[in-house]
């Protein structure tokens, strides 16, 4: 199936604990099967080279991982032409000095077994510009040969982010002379697991401290970043019950909150489940709290990422924004595990006695993010939801922010471990952000991109670690194995790029281009935010169309101006180049 739809290389782990289970005695019999079967079924491996963490993280073992990488070459040749020197390493542990020693033994280990092995940087967790630099400092460009990421978006788009990451990280290896050296993306991915808010009473509870006045509440949900978290009426109909019973939801974008509460019948705002926040709806929030309403955030780390609207059925992140005095401005006072000490990574929680109606979970509930009640004025107070003793500090998870002083309302948070969703996306969603992911990598000179993962596990319907794959895991394919199919038949691995303009100024419309093996001038166009019809010049009357599922499209035309349907669903061109911008 990997064959069939284009996939050249597999990625999987290679670790030395698995091999060397008895210090000495080594047994490669598990990797020889997975390298056969890969090399049976035509598909590269790539090795994922790691092991004894804890150990190379404090430098200790480091002759023995150079020995294992030493056997590891040895064994496959050129059967394994890449290795990839640990996984998102910078999440793992690892910082930029340490890492780098585990990578230079390794290089070291590798090129003196066969020089022209290739050494990978182990894929980054995102795109961590200091991380890279670090170890750039530190003389760490001649220790590998390939640059590594996973740009990770989801659930958000990819457009705005992953291409200036991507261009940050470009301009950060040209600063160190290493401008050539090719960069991978061995992850990126999407996952459609059933979006889960994870609430467990807690809402219900918040709300109830803030107001306990009011029966029925009225709600507006104030979306961040356009349904990428899940479809807006979809998180709407799940908080309606959430709320006490007779309560109304509501959906209303940044763009209208002012006028929306202007009438002056809303009584509790609620933003995403995530850290992400409508930069653009702060002002019109604080004066309802301040009047009296209540904010509802539980997205862990409370208005962390700042978004804003640059048309109403479209938000983009709002660089200009300083997301910690947004923060302030409510008196939420965020604590975590690397700002203080007393504080730890993560605790079982409890109900205080202000939440006597939270149904606590059969595995408890975790809390990793905690409040304080400093930034608190005369009158304000803290009420406490969910807590927990350590270190002879109270590490409260969820609380009521109860306002009494020149403010009058209240804010209502969460830092709950799974509460933070991290989002979802449709089956059809998944297929066009890879397809718009692999756009942009290419666009931006990725030599290889890998998508997590291929089969999925199926196994817990709202753990988004389970639903990333392009097959079920009876191996039936999802809308994104078809798509990724689509991609590889309209852009085959040995295509050129066009070096031109591949986005608008407004970062609406994408349109990479590209010339294929055969010849043929190609390309793709998508947009960001609700679909228009464009009329679309091209250098060909002759043009042909695609959609992601690989479906002839048939637009009507005059001359070589074709009318396309524009939308968030790429459509792929052949026989010719745009003449200008979409």
């Amino acid at each position: 199936m990997m064959r069939q739809a284009g996939i050249g290389w597999v990625r999987s782990d290679f670790d030395w604990n698995a091999v060397e289970r008895k210090k000495g005695e080594w047994n490669f019999d598990c990797f020889d099967k997975v390298v056969s079967e890969c090399e049976s079924a035509g598909v590269q491996l790539l090795p994922i080279l790691k092991g004894h963490r804890d150990s190379l993280v404090n430098g200790l073992l480091l002759d023995e991982w150079g020995e294992f990488v030493r056997r590891v070459v040895e064994r496959y040749g050129r059967r394994l032409p890449v290795l990839e020197i640990w996984n998102e390493q910078n999440a793992d542990g690892f910082n930029p000095t340490n890492y780098l020693a585990v990578l230079r033994r390794a290089c070291e280990a590798a090129k003196k077994a066969d020089p022209a092995v290739r050494v990978a940087f182990g894929g980054t967790a995102g795109v961590p510009i200091d991380f890279v630099e670090e170890v750039y400092k530190a003389g760490g460009a001649k220790w590998f040969d390939i640059m590594n990421i996973h740009p990770y978006t989801h659930p958000r788009r990819p457009e705005g982010v992953m291409d200036e990451q991507m261009e940050k990280l470009r301009d950060l290896m040209a600063r160190y002379g290493d401008a050539e050296k090719p960069l991978w993306v061995t992850e990126i991915g999407w996952p459609t697991h059933r979006f889960w808010l994870g609430d467990y009473g807690l809402m219900a509870a918040g709300l109830k401290v803030a107001r306990p006045e009011v029966v029925e509440w009225r709600v507006l949900y104030v979306p961040a970043n356009g349904g990428e978290y899940g479809d807006d009426e979809q998180i709407a109909l799940l908080l309606r019950g959430m709320v006490p019973k007779g309560s109304s939801v509501e959906v209303c974008r940044p763009a209208r909150l002012q006028e929306r509460l202007a009438k002056g019948d809303v009584d509790a705002i609620v933003y995403p489940f995530s850290e992400d926040y409508a930069s653009d709806s702060v002002d019109a929030v604080h004066a309802f709290v301040k009047a009296g309403g209540v904010l509802v955030d539980f997205g862990g780390c409370p208005m962390h990422n700042a978004f804003r609207s640059v048309a109403e059925d479209m938000m983009m992140p709002d660089k200009q924004a300083v997301s910690w005095r947004d923060r302030e401005r409510f008196r939420i006072s965020v604590v975590a595990w690397w700002m203080d000490k007393r504080y730890p990574e993560t605790i079982p929680v409890a109900p205080t006695s202000a939440a006597p109606g939270i149904e606590v979970p059969q595995g408890g509930l975790t809390g990793s993010r905690f409040f304080r009640g400093n930034l608190l004025k005369d009158g304000d107070r803290l009420v406490p939801l969910l807590s927990a003793t350590t270190n002879g500090v109270e590490a409260v998870t969820a609380a009521v922010y109860k306002f009494d002083s020149d403010m009058k309302g209240a804010v209502v948070v969460s830092g709950l471990v799974g509460v933070n969703n991290l989002g979802t996306s449709s089956e059809e969603r998944q297929a066009n952000m890879m397809a718009r992911s692999f756009g942009i990598a290419f666009a931006e000179g990725v030599a290889n991109c890998f998508w997590y993962e291929f089969r999925q596990l199926d196994v817990d319907p709202v753990d988004h670690e389970s639903y990333f794959g392009i097959v079920h895991d009876n191996f039936a394919p999802k809308p994104a194995y078809g798509a990724y199919m689509t991609f590889v038949d309209a852009r085959p691995s040995v295509s050129v790029n066009k070096a031109c303009k591949w986005r608008s100024d407004d970062g609406r419309f994408y349109f990479p281009q590209w010339t294929r093996p055969d010849g043929v001038k190609a390309g793709m166009v998508w947009t960001v935010g609700d679909a228009c019809d464009r009329k679309v010049s091209f250098t060909s009357d002759r043009m042909a169309f695609l959609d992601v599922a690989g479906a002839r499209v048939r637009p009507e035309r005059e001359g070589n101006v074709y009318a396309l349907r524009v939308s968030e669903s790429p459509i792929y061109f052949f026989g010719g180049e745009l003449d200008g911008t979409p």
